[in-house]
């Protein structure tokens, strides 16, 4: 499918939104210490590190779904624990470098597999729960869902502020 195909099936901005995630991130990140990176504001929450690697592991998992419901009929959904996933990675031991050029090879991936598609296949829905969930439905869940987790980013940041007083302290 060629980019005004996707387009037109998606909306004049999908194509530009989809491949503007990384860029998103990476502004969201720029200049951040690694204490920054690797820094927690509760035990149970995320550093941006860790939401960096979920949004590669969800990357994988969405790679996957898009596949199943293109080559299935209904397949149910893939589920994942995402919080078991993120503890398992030990994602503030990995290279920031590295995160992010494994985020960009899943974008880009899928991003050529999309432009594929013919209009049909935009169409063809996978069950989550009883619900059919569309191929497009998950394209357009993607760049959501990266925004909800640059917010996340934004609220990480700030509290490590105002836990520093705006130094990057200990």
């Amino acid at each position: 499918m060629s980019e005004t195909t996707l387009r037109s099936v998606n909306g004049q901005a999908a194509v530009s939104e989809y491949r503007g995630t990384s860029d998103q991130i990476k502004q969201s990140i720029a200049g951040l210490s690694d204490r920054q990176l690797a820094w927690k504001p509760a035990q149970d929450k995320w550093s941006v590190k860790e939401i960096i690697a979920h949004l590669v592991d969800s990357s994988l998992v969405h790679a996957v779904r898009i596949r199943k419901i293109a080559a299935e009929s209904e397949p149910p959904f893939l589920l994942y624990d995402q919080d078991a996933w993120v503890r398992s990675s030990r994602s503030n031991e990995a290279s920031l470098p590295g995160l992010l050029a494994a985020f960009d090879a899943v974008l880009a991936c899928n991003l050529l597999w999309y432009e594929r598609l013919d209009a049909r296949d935009w169409e063809r829905a996978g069950l989550n729960n009883g619900k059919e969930v569309t191929i497009a439905d998950l394209f357009h869940g993607f760049i959501r869902h990266v925004t909800i987790h640059l917010a996340q980013i934004e609220r990480t940041k700030a509290a490590y502020g105002e836990r520093s007083g705006g130094k990057d302290g200990s």
